[in-house]
């Protein structure tokens, strides 16, 4: 079999001037690019944004792109000289970034097969099933497979597809029925080849963090938590899944609504390989849902006391019967050395959970969780999500002052972003729900697209969630001194905070 050179890149990231603070190593390409080693290929992972990190560039208003010059990320492209090239595409607002390097990649050499993957590409082939039209012209699935310098998408989890389909360009194999192939075969037709989900983990190989610039991460030390105890991170994820259906969440369409957990073995050898490695300081659980099977956390717990480094859940993890009425799972987490949760509380309300979110959780066990935490010794951060389509201007206040008295150490109040694929984007599109002049192309993760009851505009409703994360921080001020002064500095007072959150 023939060795392919294969090129897997993440692109700049588009963003919210001072918002843009968090980033690290792709696990996705790691893991996709250990399979393609073990297949004996040759492969580079490249993050433009690392390795671009301190180039801001002005786009408008308050909007900027980090990441490498289009002369840096040629140059990178030229010296590698790839057969193949997969760019991933996390979110839908960095498809404009993949579409410049897709066409940076073709202007070397047409032959470079170019594909991309990802949360987007996965999420957007849902809209383009139920027949929805995207607004904007640099978003919708098929204007990207239109570009005529990407040749195909692979959609799903790609951790061994990508290795057919590497496999078959590379030997000249016709690649038509590689499983979550989608391809353009003509105006307005497409080959889509559905993939099976990956039910077994265990075949997973330990993503390949030796193939990306760890040192970079650690220096810029940017990664998930709101502040981790230590620079030097390893981001890694047990599982995949969530047993719930949110709206507004792309989690239940790219990875499922069966929670898959990988063989305990291969977790805690990924762990003690990274701290060997890489003088690893910390550990940061990226799962989607860390705490839904209770089994599998006690026993990672149990592997974690072992290695003694502290450890946190910065992606969030569901809020329910188990942490409000079974306190022994955060005393768990806590002797293994967790120091804070992240427990995804969403809103306050009754109605909105239940009728808009779809969320199965009562607003009773919110509480109840917050203070089971903090008795078992941990800190608690909690996430909540504002202009929901049907949220009245009431609820919202509802949920933030909830929020504010719900005993939680820190706060995240955000605007909700329509995603693709998700049921609440297709509401919004169905009943046009934007705010008037506003649509896909300023997807931002602080901007207001969707139109909120009670408020004139998307200016005077980012001004309130604004205020409202001021007033989070001013609670933290008061609650933990070392960390708002660690984020926002010793003398930030709330004109100040104003500006920075």
């Amino acid at each position: 079999m023939n060795k392919a050179r294969v090129l897997l890149i993440t692109p700049n990231l588009k963003g919210i001037k001072d918002g843009l603070n968090r980033i690290q190593p792709s696990l996705g390409l790691m893991t996709i690019a250990q399979s393609l080693l073990n297949n004996n290929h040759i492969v580079k992972i490249h993050d433009t944004a690392l390795e671009g990190w301190h180039n801001k560039q002005d786009i408008d208003n308050n909007k900027i792109m980090i990441g490498q010059s289009d002369e840096e990320i040629e140059k990178v492209i030229r010296e590698f000289n790839p057969d193949i090239v997969g760019i991933s595409i996390l979110f839908s607002n960095l498809n404009q970034s993949a579409h410049t390097i897709a066409k940076i990649i073709k202007k070397i050499n047409k032959k470079i097969w170019v594909f991309i993957g990802g949360n987007h590409i996965s999420n957007s082939l849902i809209d383009y099933q139920h027949n929805i039209v995207h607004p904007g012209d640099d978003i919708p699935l098929i204007k990207d497979l239109e570009d005529k310098n990407i040749d195909l998408a692979m959609v799903g989890e790609g951790d061994f597809t990508v290795v057919e389909l590497v496999n078959k360009i590379i030997n000249n194999q016709d690649i038509s029925k590689v499983p979550g192939l989608l391809k353009q075969t003509s105006k307005g037709k497409y080959i889509y080849n559905p993939s099976d989900r990956l039910i077994n983990l265990d075949n997973l190989p330990i993503p390949a963090r030796h193939l990306v610039n760890m040192e970079g991460y650690f220096d810029i030390g940017a990664f998930h938590s709101a502040k981790s105890r230590s620079n030097r991170v390893l981001n890694i994820m047990c599982s995949r899944g969530c047993p719930e259906k949110c709206t507004f969440c792309t989690t239940p369409q790219m990875w499922g609504t069966n929670v898959r957990w990988r063989r305990m073995d291969d977790i805690m050898l990924e762990i003690k390989n990274g701290v060997k490695e890489f003088n690893i300081g910390e550990i940061q659980f990226e799962d989607d849902t860390i705490t839904a099977r209770k089994k599998n956390l006690i026993d990672l717990c149990n592997g974690l006391e072992k290695i003694g480094l502290p450890w946190c859940t910065p992606n969030g993890i569901k809020t329910n019967y188990h942490l409000a009425n079974q306190p022994d799972m955060f005393k768990a987490m806590y002797e293994s050395g967790c120091y804070q949760v992240t427990l995804a509380c969403e809103s306050g309300v009754q109605r909105v959970l239940d009728n808009i979110i779809n969320k199965r959780l009562r607003v009773d066990q919110i509480k109840p969780a917050i203070e089971n935490a903090k008795k078992a010794g941990l800190l608690v951060h909690t996430f909540w999500i504002l202009g929901y389509p049907g949220e009245t201007y009431d609820e919202i206040n509802q949920t933030v002052e909830f929020a504010l008295n719900s005993g939680a150490d820190s706060f995240s109040f955000s605007i909700l972003s329509p995603l693709p694929g998700t049921p609440i984007y297709r509401k919004v599109i169905k009943e046009n729900l934007w705010w008037e002049g506003r649509n896909m192309k300023d997807l931002m993760f602080r901007s207001s697209l969707v139109s909120v009851d009670g408020f004139k505009g998307p200016e005077e409703f980012e001004k309130f969630v604004n205020e409202a994360n001021v007033k989070a921080n001013l609670i933290l001020k008061k609650n933990d001194p070392s960390r708002f002064n660690f984020k926002y500095g010793k003398n930030a007072n709330e004109k100040s905070l104003i500006k920075q959150t």
